[in-house]
């Protein structure tokens, strides 16, 4: 899905002026130095042309996925890349891991020697950097499936969440129009974004 799609998809569920899609210039090219290699084409478009210029947070069932805003965006990310206090790498950390965001300090990325293998989301406290799932093939499908499930989470029922006996689930009405949409959008990454969804 490219990012022109998915913009056009999120323009029709986020309310008022989505975040995304207002052009920042040479973004790519100061990245691209500080990892010092060519970017991918595809997170080229999205530093030049969608990145927001301040952080996004979408909701999710705990807590919220923060898209990191062009300022934040760097070699150096404190607490995964760099220690800032001893002012230096962390060794455990890939440097050509692409930080993105995060959701409650997991680590949402673009592997920049394989690019190929998508959008992902590691697990802190796993012992490495290594568990995780793939959450999208591209930028334009991270975006799209992040902004429909935050939309389902707040423009449906006044509590979009039912636990009872049958499990923890999401709203009627949020699932009847959620899971349909992330199955296309998603693809072969549905399970992703419905893990915490008895009903899914």
């Amino acid at each position: 899905m490219t990012l022109q799609s998915a913009l056009a998809e999120i323009g029709q569920l986020w309310p008022g002026k989505h975040p995304f899609g207002f052009g920042h210039g040479g973004a790519a090219a100061r990245l691209g130095a500080e990892f010092n290699q060519p970017l991918p084409p595809d997170l080229v478009d999205y530093l030049n042309r969608v990145a927001p210029a301040e952080d996004v947070y979408f909701d999710t069932v705990g807590n919220p996925l923060e898209l990191y805003g062009l300022p934040r965006l760097g070699a150096h990310q404190d607490g995964y890349s760099w220690n800032s206090v001893a002012q230096q790498p962390i060794p455990d950390w890939n440097p050509d891991f692409f930080l993105l965001g995060d959701e409650g300090a997991d680590p949402v990325l673009l592997d920049l020697g394989h690019s190929e293998a998508g959008i992902q989301r590691l697990r802190h406290g796993a012992g490495d950097w290594q568990t995780g799932d793939t959450m999208a093939d591209t930028l334009g499908q991270f975006l799209l499936c992040a902004a429909a499930r935050h939309h389902a989470l707040n423009a449906f029922e006044a509590d979009p969440f039912v636990d009872d006996d049958k499990g923890f689930s999401l709203a009627p009405r949020a699932a009847e129009w959620l899971f349909p949409r992330l199955r296309r959008w998603a693809g072969p990454h549905y399970a992703a974004w419905v893990e915490d969804f008895d009903n899914a």
